[in-house]
């Protein structure tokens, strides 16, 4: 595994999604400003389509998640899980800011 740059941190808008391809998967990467910068699966794993970047960012009793834009399942941005059935997981990536880029830890 290695970290791959995606963009200049400057790039990157805050409180919205962004997909970027790393690594042969697209990524849904989510910067929330003071509560974090999250990347998981751009696909939704109920559907197949990939889309998560465009969901809606929302709090759910306390976890924040992103919603499919299709038919509105939760995946928590931390563990990719879906609220409504766990079955479902967005794979989350590891990702961090360094010397004003944003890199994503690609995976094998």
């Amino acid at each position: 595994m290695s970290w791959v740059t995606v963009c200049n941190e400057s790039t990157l808008p805050q409180g919205t999604g962004v997909a970027a391809w790393v690594a042969g998967k697209a990524v849904a990467i989510f910067d929330l400003g003071k509560h974090g910068l999250y990347a998981i699966d751009n696909v939704d794993p109920a559907t197949g389509v990939s889309l998560l970047a465009r969901g809606l960012i929302c709090d759910m009793e306390g976890v924040l998640c992103v919603a499919s834009p299709l038919y509105k399942q939760h995946y928590s941005l931390e563990t990719g899980v879906c609220l409504e059935d766990e079955a479902l997981v967005a794979s989350p990536y590891e990702i961090k800011k360094e010397a004003g880029q944003v890199l994503v830890l690609a995976k094998s």
